[in-house]
């Protein structure tokens, strides 16, 4: 038997019995248990909405480094070819005198 059909069988059997208190003890205990599992999901929520928003930043973070990648990259390219350029003309200026 699952816990769906437990629960109506033992109100019946508690409320034929005329056990108030018993029922008040077993009313609390499932109040509290409801109560536990739905401050475990809010608390799951909210870490999982932080958790989100960090990753979105951390998406955005990569965005810009990829960006910034590409940037140096063709820095880098023309710098190279400065040298080169610079190079091949010292060559010449040597072969020249």
């Amino acid at each position: 038997m699952d816990e769906g059909t437990i629960i109506p069988m033992l109100v019946a059997l508690i409320g034929a019995l005329g056990l108030k208190e018993g029922w008040n003890i077993w009313k609390k205990k499932i109040e509290t248990s409801n109560s536990f599992k739905s401050s475990i999901r809010e608390d799951n929520k909210n870490r999982i909405g932080e958790l989100e928003k960090r990753i979105e930043g951390l998406y955005k973070r990569i965005e810009e480094l990829i960006e910034d990648n590409g940037k140096l990259k063709s820095s880098l390219a023309r710098l190279e070819e400065r040298v080169l350029l610079t190079a091949k003309n010292r060559v010449k200026k040597k072969t020249d005198i």
